[in-house]
């Protein structure tokens, strides 16, 4: 199989991260916090360390990332967590992802949120300042949510200057970096207030492992609550420390994948590679004539994934035949983004056919996808 899906998740993984899965599971699959033996003390260290790495990617310190079962979760964590109440105005893009619009839906119909698209030029796809700063001034941002990847079309986001903007009009910024953490470098946090990552995607690590990173002063509301393995005669959950957020069992397999895949990852220049064959994906593609290609102005905002429509067909057929008859896997459809398919017009095809790249892909998978599209 040729694997042109690692947006949903890479695949792909390295050698270190199965040896490691193998291993936790075999030998080091405690519940820390919970005992005072050596493995589960040596489980803990585990975790401070991978904590450590995860933190020094935005120059956090460890006591500030949360782990969660998915970004999903510690989007939801976040969501709930902030104080919001009704008529806050509360800003996403349009290339946000349902794990964000969801629960926003969620609050917006339960109580009464207001939440409002940022505007961007649909041709261009830059950020329109003059409408963005009118739109805070007259309805102040409580909360920004931002990707910084989108995750239909690679385009990388200007998220620094609308949360530099955000901020003067004191909002709460989120980052949502499950497509990019530590693939695409995130060089300055200080108008940004949580970090989210997934470790299944560019993390190369498996599922059940992701989180936040508190990059700011804001302390969160609990919305979960149970175990942390300490003060258990307490009925109230921790005010401080990694146990306000993390309650239950922590998932040690995954932390010890993902710190093997942290280690490995700082050895891969895999941005590079993405740039690479992003690069290479378009200019083929503009030899097609019967291609619509979803892209910004500017190339050099992408990163990794690149959606098309092919003109007569619907975006799931063209996925099937990829599958059925050349065994090459892209996702088809929507892409559990709400709002970006009306922005680049690709509701008349489906949703779009999105290719996404990984460490381990080369430029003989995009010969073979062009030969299959050719026969179309």
């Amino acid at each position: 199989m040729i694997y042109l899906d690692n947006a949903a998740t890479t695949y792909p993984k390295s050698e270190v991260f199965y040896s490691a899965i193998d291993d936790a599971n075999r030998n080091h699959a405690f519940n820390i916090g919970r005992s005072s033996y050596n493995s589960a003390r040596e489980c803990f260290s585990i975790m401070e360390e991978t904590r450590s790495l995860l933190g020094a990617i935005v120059s956090a310190d460890k006591s500030n990332v949360y782990f969660a079962s998915s970004a999903t979760e510690a989007l939801n964590q976040i969501i709930y967590g902030l104080d919001l109440n009704k008529g806050d105005n509360v800003y996403v893009s349009p290339f946000e992802h349902n794990a964000i619009m969801r629960p926003l839906h969620l609050l917006e119909e339960k109580i009464g949120i207001s939440v409002k698209v940022i505007p961007f030029n649909d041709e261009t796809w830059a950020v329109d300042e003059i409408k963005c700063i009118n739109a805070f001034a007259l309805y102040p941002p409580k909360a920004v949510f931002l990707s910084q990847v989108s995750n239909v079309t690679g385009y990388c986001l200007p998220y620094q200057s609308i949360f530099e903007l955000s901020k003067t009009f004191g909002s709460v910024n989120i980052l949502d970096a499950s497509q990019g953490f530590a693939v695409l470098p995130i060089k300055k946090t200080t108008s940004i207030d949580f970090i989210v990552f997934a470790g299944h995607k560019s993390l190369y690590a498996g599922f059940g492992i992701a989180g936040f990173i508190k990059t700011g002063n804001v302390v969160l509301n609990i919305v979960k609550a149970g175990g942390t393995g300490a003060d258990s005669l307490n009925l109230n959950m921790p005010d401080n420390g990694y146990s306000r957020y993390e309650a239950g069992s922590p998932n040690i397999v995954a932390v010890y994948g993902l710190k093997a895949s942290l280690e490995w990852h700082k050895k891969v220049d895999i941005e590079k590679k993405e740039r690479e064959l992003t690069g290479i994906l378009l200019s083929e593609l503009e030899g097609l004539n019967n291609i619509i290609v979803f892209k910004p102005e500017s190339s050099a905002r992408m990163l990794g994934i690149v959606s098309f429509a092919i003109e007569g067909y619907l975006s799931d057929d063209v996925g099937i035949i990829l599958s059925d008859e050349f065994d090459i896997a892209v996702r088809t459809g929507y892409h559990c983004a709400p709002l970006v398919h009306n922005f680049i017009k690709s509701i008349d095809y489906g949703g779009t056919i999105r290719v996404s790249f990984g460490a381990f892909n080369s430029e003989k998978d995009i010969s073979e996808l062009i030969k299959a599209l050719k026969t179309l």
